[in-house]
């Protein structure tokens, strides 16, 4: 025989099933809450990091190679500007035709050595005595030959376009052009220097 069951117990059943789905939904909403905070604290989290890779691409850029360790043509051309300069600012060059007049050959040969040295002297003293790293130190020697070489060109030019005699007489030009390269050399390595860090 079946048991009959009260409608009593049915409403009280039926209130007690309404009772715990009205528990469950509160922790659905609740559950619903915490995973929208939870997407949202993602998403904060997902452009954090997005920021973090743009700050460490731009530190890469920024930390490129040492504008120290290349030769660029803007390079020479700034060592160019810089050799012109010294060489023709208050007439140097004309000096060093005269100075050329009285040098012996051996004196001169030694000024273009001491021309080297003096310019090596004034880079590493002025730009990379601060420079630790050792493979932009290196690089200082390459960089001193470009602007040395640099330097004897517009000295070159410079005696060539001023003094029409340059040239003619390969003895008197190399004493004159070893005694105006000692400034050519430091005008091409202070130009060189300028806006570097």
């Amino acid at each position: 025989m079946k048991k009959r069951v009260s409608l009593e117990d049915v409403s009280r059943k039926l209130d007690a099933i309404l009772a715990v789905q009205k528990k469950l939904a509160v922790r659905e909403r609740s559950l619903e809450k915490k995973e929208h905070e939870l997407e949202v604290e993602e998403k904060e989290e997902l452009f954090g990091l997005s920021e973090l890779k743009k700050m460490e691409q731009e530190i890469e850029s920024e930390l490129g190679p040492h504008p120290l360790v290349k030769v660029t043509l803007r390079d020479v051309a700034k060592g160019m500007v810089g050799a012109f300069i010294g060489v023709v600012a208050h007439f140097t060059f004309f000096y060093g035709i005269e100075v050329a007049e009285w040098l012996s050959f051996t004196r001169a040969s030694l000024l273009y050595p001491l021309s080297f040295a003096i310019g090596g002297i004034f880079m590493y003293a002025t730009g990379f005595r601060k420079v630790r790293d050792a493979r932009v130190l290196r690089f200082l020697p390459v960089r001193l030959i470009m602007l040395y070489v640099v330097a004897l060109l517009m000295a070159a030019l410079v005696l060539l376009f001023f003094s029409p005699e340059f040239g003619h007489d390969w003895f008197t030009s190399y004493k004159q052009l070893a005694t105006v390269t000692l400034i050519a050399v430091i005008g091409a390595c202070t130009a060189d220097l300028i806006g570097k860090e």
